[in-house]
């Protein structure tokens, strides 16, 4: 680029100067020319050669710097064609105007001839054009005529069959022609949208038409595809016509709605007569139009769905075939049929009743409204969401008495049966009413055509407004709140009679047989336990349960849960107190605990002896602890197994999809796993802490007889001993009697540990008495050593030496007791410390 620039520079630098020495050139010209005209011929010769001569330099130097030029390289290509012109431009221009001025009429004449062709085409299409509109009107106006015939004939014939209202009935012949009638009716429909359609798009082009299409442009060409102007004559042809076509909307709209509501009352009337007569010859004569009567309907619903009255359809199937039969049969007597006053005891038959009535009289009407407008999940009509759950639904609300009742009976148990009952009636309505009778059912069973209109169907009627506004008539949280209410009183009453009677209390608040069963299939014992147990699964039970309350039903067990949790948590800790108002004593006065385990646990004491006691703290007793924590066991266990099963079966509707059943499982796991995560660390406080340091106060008791073994030896001159003294086997007699009673009620989680932290402790002890048994005597021996009376006279051993042998014997028959236990006491601490500290007394 910066080349071509510097050229381009050089070549306007060169043209400035040859334009320099033509000025030069032309000055000298003049001063010649005035010296001339005083020269002779010879001289003017002389001057024209030197002249000549001059013009070819200038001529050779404008070549030169022309080729040493980039534009003037790009000029020498014409060098060629330049050669050929005459020397004359003048004379060229001359010659040449002739010809332009010809061309140039002739192409005048050609565009003028082009014109008149082009406009002659555009006339020629704008004709045929307006031959089509013509064409296109006269067929609209004959499809108007036909139509307003039809509509016409509907009104005659409706006024004809008014008079003929008690004629015999009608043969086939004028049954089928009836039927062609109302097909044509529903032709006169789809005419009627055509010329509606015309008509807005008419509308349209002559509101927003205000200027003309611009016109081919004068320096343009014309072309035969240049747009014609646009026009409105057929536009304004349909907009005269306007009257007329809304006229005939509004006929064709009145005589479908009139032959609906007819053909209605029609089907009922035949479906009553056809009960009545089932039995007698003419039944199957009052049946034999249903199919014909059926196409007709099928005619006016897709009539009035072309013309967008979808709901007026709707409300003439609702007031018509739905509200006479609401009418007829919801009462209070009706809906208290069977039960006592407000109890709703009828509610469930009536809606059954209901529902069966429909399907036997509509629902082949509802089935072909379903085949005919099931797409996606829009429809033009619905009858089975408007035409039939509507009604049904608005009637039961409406008037105040049955509403009060239903709705809002005061009573738990009421109104749950009222709202299952109700539930279970919308969940159920679309397929009681699409999928007909027996056979119908058996058929279609396997349908999955069928099966996805009822679940389309199903699906508009849970998200329709009035579904909304029904289960918000219902009170479900006071529902909860009473049921709630009531398993707290149960359970509050339950731990107070605990706590007063102790763990054996009879505060069972259910049913016997449900007592026993919860006693034979979960293995609990403690009524308390038991009592939980059955308050948790009272929140699923199908008298009492209702799904759109799960969440706040699981809230209430991990409540309970979290109260029973409590409270074994406060008692262990001894901050809760038994027995503060009586004492049941056994036939012999003795206090009965849970520490001798079946004869409490089954009830066989004599409960005839109560006086006043003391209060005690239930965690103080190891009995009771190890009771009470495996009845916690077996609770948890239950719950984080069976009872989410439980739960899990009670929350999942009919209608769940997998991914929902699977959502339900995984989030009623996690409560319930959150909810008893918290008894695992008390059960494991209640053996490795409580009942070990219980157990070791008990068997560290007899380790005070350790002392008295020097005291049994010194200055008494007996024998040397050949047996364990008297108070080892009792050492750990408790925590061998613990073990033998409670040996299937020890948690799986927490093994033998709990058993080797008491046997470590006792060793631990019993080690160190010894050691200090073993320093007295030996002090005592040192003291007398200078007198004769070291050795006694049987077997010449001295006391201390008899005392060391007897620290042996026990020594083992300790080893030996906690072997029988089950504990290594290789892996004791304490025993190998007693080893060390007896062995010199084990070759005596």
């Amino acid at each position: 680029m910066n080349d071509n620039r510097d050229l381009i520079i050089n070549d306007g630098r060169q043209e400035e100067r040859v334009d320099e020495e033509e000025e030069d050139d032309d000055d000298n010209e003049e001063e010649e020319e005035i010296v001339v005209s005083a020269l002779s011929t010879q001289a003017l010769e002389q001057k024209l050669v030197t002249l000549r001569d001059q013009s070819n330099k200038h001529s050779q130097a404008l070549t030169q710097k022309l080729a040493t030029s980039q534009s003037g390289q790009n000029l020498l290509h014409i060098g060629s064609s330049l050669s050929t012109l005459p020397p004359d431009l003048h004379a060229l221009l001359t010659q040449l105007h002739p010809v332009l001025s010809a061309a140039e009429s002739t192409e005048k004449q050609h565009l003028s001839n082009l014109q008149k062709l082009v406009t002659c085409g555009n006339e020629i299409r704008l004709e045929q054009r307006r031959v089509n509109h013509a064409s296109q009107c006269a067929n609209l106006y004959e499809d108007l005529i036909f139509a307003e015939r039809r509509v016409k004939r509907d009104a005659s014939l409706r006024k004809r069959n008014v008079l003929q209202a008690s004629s015999n009935e009608k043969g086939d012949a004028d049954i089928l022609e009836e039927l062609d009638h109302v097909a044509s009716l529903e032709r006169t429909a789809c005419t009627a949208l055509s010329l509606l359609q015309d008509l807005h798009t008419s509308s349209e082009q002559v509101s927003v038409l205000t200027s003309k299409l611009p016109g081919a442009d004068a320096s343009n060409l014309p072309s035969i595809h240049t747009p014609l102007e646009s026009d409105t004559e057929r536009a304004q042809f349909v907009m005269k016509l306007a009257p007329r076509i809304r006229r005939l909307e509004s006929d064709t709209i009145l005589s479908l709605t009139i032959r609906l509501e007819t053909i209605l009352k029609k089907v009922q009337r035949e479906r009553e007569a056809n009960s009545i007569y089932s039995g007698m010859e003419n039944g199957g004569a009052k049946n034999c139009n249903q199919q014909e009567d059926i196409m007709m309907i099928g005619h006016c619903l897709g009539g009035l769905a072309l013309l967008g009255k979808g709901q007026e359809a709707e409300s003439i199937f609702a007031r018509v075939a739905i509200m006479p039969l609401i009418r007829s049969k919801v009462s209070m007597g009706r809906l208290d049929e069977g039960g006592s006053r407000g109890e709703c005891a009828g509610l469930f038959s009536l809606l059954n009743d209901m529902s069966n009535t429909i399907a036997i009289t509509f629902g082949e009407v509802l089935r072909l409204s379903e085949s005919m407008f099931n797409i996606d999940n829009s429809m033009e009509i619905d009858l089975v969401t408007a035409g039939v759950w509507v009604p049904i639904a608005t009637a039961l609300m409406a008037d105040s008495g049955i509403n009060m009742a239903i709705f809002s009976p005061g009573i738990a148990s009421i109104l749950q049966g009222n709202y299952v009952a109700m539930d279970t009636f919308l969940s159920e309505v679309a397929s009681r009413l699409l999928r007909g009778g027996n056979e119908d059912i058996q058929l279609s069973k396997h349908s999955s055509i069928i099966t996805e209109k009822i679940r389309r169907s199903q699906n508009r009627i849970y998200s329709h407004p009035k579904t909304a506004e029904f289960f918000k008539k219902w009170n479900l949280p006071i529902y909860y709140q009473l049921r709630f209410g009531d398993s707290c009183s149960r359970l509050n009453t339950a731990i107070e009679k605990t706590r007063r009677e102790g763990w054996i209390a009879e505060n069972f608040g259910g049913r016997d047989e449900d007592f026993d069963r919860l006693r034979r299939n979960t293995g609990l014992e403690l009524p308390l336990f038991i009592e939980v147990m059955d308050i948790l699964s009272s929140f699923w039970r199908s008298d009492v349960f209702l799904r759109p309350l799960t969440h706040r039903f699981l809230r209430g067990a991990v409540q309970i849960i979290g109260r029973l949790t409590s409270f074994f948590s406060d008692g262990l800790e001894g901050k809760i107190t038994f027995g503060e108002d009586r004492k049941t004593l056994d036939e012999n006065g003795d206090s009965p605990n849970l520490a001798n385990g079946s004869d409490v646990l089954s009830g066989n004491f004599d409960k005839s002896v109560v006086i006043t006691r003391e209060p005690y703290c239930w965690g103080g007793i190891v009995e009771d602890v190890a009771t009470v924590t495996w009845e916690m066991t077996i609770l948890e266990s239950k719950l984080t197994h069976e009872y989410i099963e439980e739960v899990k079966q009670a929350s999942i509707g009919k209608n769940c999809v997998k991914k929902e059943a699977d959502e339900i499982e995984i989030l009623v796991k996690d409560v319930i796993n959150n909810a008893v995560e918290g008894t695992k660390p008390l059960i494991e406080k209640a053996w490795n802490e409580v009942i070990v340091k219980l157990l070791i106060a008990k068997c560290c008791g007899p380790l005070a007889a350790v002392k008295g073994v020097a005291a049994t030896y010194r200055m008494t001159n007996r024998p040397p001993p050949t047996q364990a003294s008297p108070f080892v086997p009792t050492v750990l007699r408790p925590l061998r009697e613990f073990n033998n009673a409670f040996r299937r009620k020890i948690p799986p989680s927490i093994g033998v540990r709990w058993k080797i932290a008491v046997v470590n402790t006792v060793a631990h002890r019993y080690s160190l008495a010894v050691e200090e048994l073993i320093a007295t005597v030996q002090r005592t021996e040192v003291a007398l050593q200078n007198r004769r009376a070291r050795r006694t006279v049987a077997g010449g051993m001295s006391d201390g030496e008899k005392v060391k042998l007897q620290l042996y014997l026990d020594y083992k028959q300790f080893s030996k007791n906690v072997q029988m236990l089950g504990v290594d006491p290789a892996v004791v601490d304490g025993i190998s410390k007693l080893q060390t500290l007896t062995k010199d007394a084990e070759n005596q």
